[in-house]
C-alpha cells in the first residue's frame, strides 16, 4: 500500500486527541529537557530512523512496514521510516484509553492526567517475610501477592510480578495471567516471554470475561512488550506488536536500555535512542490498526563502572524517566515508567530512600502508569511486606496529586475573624467537617504516634506492621472467580498449555499446584 495511503487511513477518526500532538503540556510538571530540547531530540530521532532505522526481526513486521512505505533491507532485517509516516503514526495514536475490571465494569481512563501504581514484574525471587532471607519464587507466592495488591487502596493494577518456577518455559507468562485472574478484579499489566502469548493470552481472557467481544471493547489488560536495546525489535516483540493491535489489546512499548552498555553513557544519548526505538514500534502498532492505543514506557538502568552493576533506581535512571516523559508528553501519550521500587537487598533506608525519591519524580514528570512497588534488586526479587508499605507511601503521593482545595471555604478567613488570636481551631465544625479531605488518613503501617503510645502498642516496626497485614490477607478469600468462570478458565488452561506443546497431565498438575498454594 502507497505511504499517502497508509496516512489518509491513519487520519481517519482522529478527535481532539490531534490538537494535542507535537504540544507543550502548560501544567506544573519535573522537565528536565526545554522545549527546545525536546523539538531537537525529536528532529535528531526523525534522523536517526531515516538514515539508520532499526531492525525488525520478524518477516511479517518487514512486510507490513515495506508496504506502508518503509526501506527494507531483508538481508540485515533493518527498517528505514519516512518522516511522514513516523509522525501521522503519531498523530493516529489516542492520548487515551478506557480500561475495565474483571467484570467488565468501567475502571478508568488510561492517560487522563492522573498517575496510577502497580507491583514490579517478572521477579524470579522473593524477599520472605523474614525481610532477609532470599528464594525462588513461586505460584504461592504469585497468589498472596495479588490477593495483597487486590486488597492495597493505592494499588491500581495488578501485574506478572513474579515469575514461578512451577511453570515450564514453553507455557511462558499464560500461568501468571491464570493466577492474576482469580484473585484480583483489577486491571492486569502483563505481558509475554514467548511469540506465541497474545493469542494464548486472549484464550484466557476470553474465558474469563465471557467472548472475545468483551475481550476486545472492555480492555482489562495492558500487554508490556520490551524492545531489545540497542535499536531492535525482535520477533517475540515484533509479533507480540502485530497481535496485540489485531485483538485490540493495548500496548505498553518499553526501552530498557543501559546506559553505558546498551545505550549511550550520555543521559540525552540514552533519551534519543529510547526515543527511536520506542516510535519505531509504535509505528508497526499503528499500520496494523490505526488508533490503536500504545502507551509511551520504560525502564531504564545504567551501567554502574565502579561496581559492574546495572541499577534501575540511581538518580540517573529518574533523570531520564523525567526526560523520556517530556518526549511521550510532546507526542500526547501515556507515558509509563519503572520507579518507586529499590535496588537495595532488604528493606532499608537505601530501600526507602529510593522507593520515595523515583517514585515521586515519576509523578512530577506526569507519568500515567509506574511499575515497580515492592521490587527490589533491579526488580529481581520481590517484598510482599514492602509492596504494602509502598501502598502507604503512594497513598501520600496520590494526596499530594489532588493539590490545595481553594475556595471560599478552605480560605477559611471568615473563621481566622471568629476565632481570633489565642483561639482553638479543635473544638470548630469546620475542623470536624474538613479534616478527612484535608489529611491523608489511609495509612496501615507507619507510624504516626507519639514514643510513649508506640511502647505501649509493643514498638511494632514498619516490617512487624506490613507482615501482620499481609498474613492476614493470607487467610481470606478475595474476590474469586464464579463457578462458571473458573471452569472455563480451567479448559483455556488446558488448551494453552496443548498449544505450547505441553500434555494435559502437565496442565492438570499446574492447576493443581496452584489450588494446593
Amino acid at each position: 500500500m502507497q505511504l499517502s495511503k497508509i496516512v489518509k487511513r491513519m487520519k481517519r477518526g482522529l478527535g481532539k486527541e490531534v490538537m494535542e500532538k507535537f504540544k507543550f503540556d502548560e501544567s506544573l510538571q519535573l522537565k528536565i529537557l526545554s522545549e527546545a530540547q525536546v523539538k531537537e531530540m525529536h528532529e535528531k530521532a526523525l534522523h536517526v530512523l531515516e538514515n539508520l532505522g532499526i531492525i525488525f526481526a520478524y518477516e511479517e513486521a518487514l512486510d507490513l512496514l515495506e508496504e506502508a512505505g518503509c526501506t527494507v533491507d531483508r538481508q540485515t532485517q533493518k527498517v528505514k521510516f519516512p518522516r511522514e509516516l513516523v509522525e501521522k503514526s503519531i498523530l493516529s495514536a489516542p492520548g487515551t484509553f478506557d480500561l475495565y475490571d474483571r467484570e467488565g465494569n468501567f475502571y478508568c481512563t488510561f492517560g487522563d492526567g492522573r498517575t496510577r501504581f502497580n507491583p514490579g514484574s517478572s521477579a524470579s525471587n522473593v524477599l520472605e517475610s523474614d525481610g532477609d532471607t532470599v528464594r525462588l519464587s513461586g505460584v504461592k507466592d504469585l497468589k498472596l501477592l495479588t490477593k495483597v495488591a487486590q486488597s492495597l487502596p493505592h494499588i491500581d493494577f495488578v501485574s506478572s510480578s513474579i515469575v514461578c518456577e512451577e511453570a515450564p518455559g514453553e507455557l511462558g507468562s499464560q500461568y501468571l495471567y491464570y493466577t492474576e485472574m482469580q484473585n484480583s478484579i483489577k486491571p492486569i499489566i502483563g505481558g509475554a516471554t514467548d511469540a506465541a502469548g497474545v493469542p494464548r493470552t486472549f484464550k484466557l481472557l476470553t474465558a474469563v470475561l465471557g467472548s472475545e467481544e468483551n475481550v476486545r471493547n472492555k480492555p482489562y489488560t495492558i500487554f508490556d512488550i520490551c524492545v531489545t536495546s540497542p535499536l531492535k525489535w525482535s520477533h517475540i516483540g515484533a509479533r507480540n506488536i502485530i497481535d496485540c493491535a489485531r485483538m485490540d489489546i493495548p500496548i505498553n512499548l518499553i526501552s530498557a536500555q543501559i546506559a553505558g552498555a546498551t545505550g549511550p553513557v550520555t543521559l540525552a544519548g540514552c533519551i534519543l535512542e529510547h526515543t527511536v526505538e520506542i516510535l519505531a514500534g509504535l509505528v508497526l502498532a499503528q499500520v496494523v490498526k490505526p488508533g490503536h492505543p500504545v502507551s509511551y514506557g520504560g525502564a531504564p538502568c545504567i551501567f554502574n563502572m565502579k561496581t559492574m552493576y546495572t541499577p534501575m533506581e540511581a538518580m540517573e535512571c529518574s533523570m531520564v524517566t523525567a526526560g523520556y516523559s517530556q518526549m511521550g508528553h510532546y507526542y500526547g501519550l501515556p507515558v509509563h515508567t519503572y520507579a518507586a521500587m529499590s535496588d537495595a537487598k532488604i528493606v532499608d533506608y537505601q530501600a526507602g530512600s529510593e522507593t520515595a525519591r523515583s517514585g515521586l519524580m515519576a509523578m512530577m514528570a506526569g507519568c500515567s502508569n509506574v511499575s515497580g512497588a515492592g521490587g527490589l534488586n533491579v526488580i529481581a526479587e520481590m517484598s510482599i511486606e514492602k509492596l504494602v508499605i509502598d501502598n502507604d507511601f503512594i497513598g501520600t503521593l496520590k494526596h499530594l496529586e489532588k493539590g490545595i482545595r481553594f475556595d471560599e471555604t478552605t480560605l477559611a478567613a471568615e473563621l481566622l475573624l471568629e476565632v481570633g488570636s489565642g483561639g482553638n481551631f479543635m473544638t470548630q465544625k469546620h475542623t470536624m467537617k474538613n479534616y478527612k479531605k484535608e489529611q491523608n488518613y489511609s495509612n496501615i503501617t507507619m507510624n504516626y504516634q507519639e514514643r510513649a503510645a508506640w511502647v505501649k502498642d509493643g514498638k511494632p516496626s514498619i516490617m512487624d506492621k506490613a507482615r501482620a497485614y499481609v498474613q492476614d490477607i493470607d487467610g481470606q478469600t478475595i474476590c474469586p472467580l464464579s463457578d462458571e468462570q473458573r471452569k472455563a478458565l480451567d479448559a483455556a488452561f488446558i488448551e494453552v498449555c496443548a498449544d505450547a506443546g505441553l500434555s494435559k497431565e502437565v496442565a492438570e498438575d499446574l492447576i493443581k499446584k496452584y489450588d494446593e498454594a
